[in-house]
Parts: C-alpha cells; structure tokens; sequence
C-alpha cells in the first residue's frame, strides 16, 4: 500500500523530465491542428522522438470520453468537467509522463488552459473548482510551453464555417462567445507568462511556423540548431 501511494504522488509531482510537454492552445478555427503537424514533423526531422496527442484524448479512456461528449447534448457543466478532468488523469498518467520520462517532445492539441476558457468561462464553472481538480488529477505539473494562437474573432468565425462541417457545439457559437473564448486566451498569457507565448495566427501557415519555430530556438537553444 505505501508503495502505491507514493507512486501516486510522485505522478503528481513535478519531475525533472527528460523530454518536454508542448501544448498548443487557442480557439476555433485559429489553425492549432496545422501547427501542430508542422512542429512534429520539424521536430522528427531535426531527429528528436515526438509524440502527437490531443485532449479530449489521448489514449483508449480519453478517446472514449471525447466521443461522449460530442455526441451528448446540452452536457451538465459539471458533469463535462468531471469527465473531461477524468480523461486528463489517463491522459498524463498512461501517456504523457511515461513518454516525458522517456526523453520525448509531446505536443498536445489542448491541455488545461482550455478547461479554464471553455468550462471556466463560457460555461460558469468556477476557477476554484477547475485548479481543484487539476491538483487532484495532474498535481503541480505543468506544460513547458504553451503556444497560444490568436486570432481576430471574424477570421476565426469566417473558417469555421468554411469548413462546412459543425464538428461539436463550439462550432455553433454566436460572435460574443468566440470573442469570450478568445480573451480568455489572452487573459491566460498574461496570467502563465512564464510558460506561454501569444501568437498573431493571421497568414499564410508558413509565417506563423515561423514564429513558433523561432521561439523553439531561441528556448531549447541546441536541441533545435539544426
């Protein structure tokens, strides 16, 4: 019993990883999943191990879980947080640590911030509650880096549409809430500046890689000079 106790705690607990969590945050339609790809792809190239993930997700109980939820209706806010905090303690206890300890780059398509923005602020659950679960499920432990793509709410609306499939409920929000969800996103810059970088996601995809590969430069030094 005390052994699974302390392994319980140690996950979490800050670890002095060998690899580095990367979590790419923003709302719709801002271009998270392109870029995403781009950083994997350059990472792989330059010959560092990457691992792709994403939340909702990420492993069997968290996919399962994503799929409740786009298929529920009208979802309790609780009951959204509970379970999305429930595929986030699989998540990073079958995924993302093991493969953190193993010397990995992951890079994940939302991490907690988006709890906060969508469930915090959208849907009036309260920010106690949300960092009372965080502690419960995922402890002190948090991204290396978090890249926040930002994004004039019109364009964002604009490609959303453009896509001509209503992927889940958020695909369906009227101009006030896509403008809600984007100043949570610069409020959470302001309030994790030192793991998150704001990012303008208007242009082509190769300008904003750009970006975002500079800022791997200029923070992980020799694993990117290449």
């Amino acid at each position: 019993m005390a052994n699974t106790l302390k392994n319980q705690w140690e996950l979490r607990m800050p670890s002095n990883f060998r690899g580095k969590f990367i979590t790419f945050e923003g709302g719709e339609g801002v271009g998270k999943s392109t870029q995403v790809k781009l950083l994997a792809e350059k990472l792989s190239y330059i010959g560092q191990k990457v691992h792709v993930t994403r939340e909702p997700g990420g492993g069997e109980v968290g996919e399962k879980i994503r799929d409740l939820l786009k298929k529920t209706k009208e979802i309790d806010p609780i009951c959204e947080i509970l379970l999305l905090f429930a595929a986030r303690r699989d998540h990073f206890v079958k995924l993302i640590f093991p493969l953190l300890n193993d010397g990995y780059f992951v890079i994940c398509d939302r991490f907690y911030d988006s709890s906060l923005v969508y469930q915090g602020l959208l849907k009036k659950v309260s920010v106690e509650d949300i960092m009372k679960l965080k502690q419960m499920t995922i402890g002190d432990f948090e991204p290396d880096l978090t890249i926040i793509l930002d994004l004039d709410t019109d364009i964002s609306i604009r490609r959303v549409k453009s896509r001509h499939i209503l992927d889940d409920e958020y695909d369906e929000m009227g101009h006030q809430q896509y403008q809600m969800i984007r100043s949570g996103f610069q409020k959470i810059s302001e309030i994790f500046q030192f793991r998150t970088v704001l990012i303008n996601a208007e242009g082509s995809e190769k300008k904003i890689f750009s970006k975002i590969w500079k800022i791997f430069q200029k923070k992980y030094g020799e694993l990117t000079n290449n």
